[in-house]
């Protein structure tokens, strides 16, 4: 999936260079029919909703969210009975269902709370804390993170995790499983929100091993509706013989504006266009390293033109940083579903 968000980050060290090159706005496609300091205020909400102390606070518990995951899924190996699908595993073991976690300064570790019986029947419960250099402040607790297992015969592999700072449940989104001997299907879907914008969001990656080509697809849909701000997409890779192909398809809208963003790389090479409201906008072309952007006619894209398509082509990455943090607290508890 990194290598899929090369394709657009590739572009970012142009785009900046071409901000000083030109300030000249005018012309087919241009931004004078979208307020560029209102297309960058949608991307600046989308990134603080991951900076509240609720969030940092989850993050620092993931590791420990895994860690017992991990466990539970160990120690549940030789109870599996024979010929048990992957689709019908329970994650998270009898032992840990119902128990709270709160971390122990002196130990440096998280540690089940006997006195604590408010944690989900199916899952566990994390107390989170506030930061403390690169440990969580065992003295000032913020919240919790419940992780609810809700994989079974029918649902399959399914995980839910919640998160509460204070009052405001910050985070809440369901991650589904599903495999194959020569590929894997994950999905998160849910929400992150902050006191002032909330994040819808559904991710959905498929990947495959098959005949010596690896293939990934990737489809997300996020946006702050309150914003009128949305962002749906598509993007491929494949690796054949050693030599990578692949291709992006973006749709972005600010309230009544919108951007299409359609790109092709062969074997490192980029060929694809951006359009403004069904207008031409920017053509791409040359290598993924060090594409050349340019109006369709000819001219240098610079001002708020370029710090929109600087943002625009960031999203992909944005969309890989964020299915990486939601992954990470249960990623080695689905490698051991799979691995069971």
């Amino acid at each position: 999936m990194r290598n899929t968000g090369t394709l657009l980050r590739a572009a970012l060290p142009l785009v900046i260079i071409t901000v000083a090159a030109c300030q000249d706005t005018s012309g087919p496609g241009s931004l004078d029919r979208l307020d560029p300091a209102a297309a960058l205020a949608d991307y600046d909400a989308m990134a603080e909703v991951r900076q509240s102390a609720g969030w940092k606070g989850f993050q620092m518990a993931a590791p420990g969210i895994a860690a017992v995951g991990q466990g539970s899924a160990a120690a549940g190996a030789g109870a599996a009975p024979a010929g048990l699908m992957l689709q019908s595993i329970p994650l998270i073991s009898d032992a840990h269902r119902g128990k709270t976690f709160v971390y122990d300064g002196a130990q440096h570790r998280w540690v089940i709370d006997p006195a604590r019986t408010d944690a989900p029947a199916n899952g566990v419960r994390f107390i989170t804390y506030e930061p403390r250099g690169a440990e969580p402040d065992a003295t000032r607790p913020i919240g919790h993170a419940d992780l609810i297992d809700l994989g079974d015969a029918s649902a399959g592999i399914a995980l839910r995790l919640v998160v509460v700072e204070g009052t405001l449940t910050i985070v809440d989104y369901t991650t589904a499983l599903a495999g194959t001997d020569d590929g894997g299907h994950i999905t998160v879907d849910g929400f992150i929100q902050d006191t002032r914008d909330k994040l819808d969001f559904n991710i959905d990656v498929h990947g495959q091993h098959s005949g010596g080509v690896e293939r990934a697809d990737i489809r997300f849909d996020l946006g702050i509706a309150a914003r009128e701000f949305h962002v749906s997409g598509d993007l491929t890779v494949e690796k054949r013989n050693g030599a990578e192909s692949g291709a992006v398809d973006l749709r972005v809208r600010h309230g009544p504006h919108s951007f299409a963003v359609d790109i092709r790389n062969e074997r490192g090479t980029l060929d694809g266009e951006v359009d403004l409201n069904d207008s031409a906008f920017a053509l791409v072309s040359g290598p993924a390293r060090q594409p050349v952007f340019r109006k369709p006619d000819g001219s240098n894209i610079g001002g708020g033109e370029a710090l929109v398509l600087w943002r625009i082509f960031d999203l992909s990455e944005n969309v890989f940083d964020l299915f990486e943090d939601l992954i990470d607290p249960i990623d080695e508890l689905v490698l051991w579903a799979v691995i069971l």
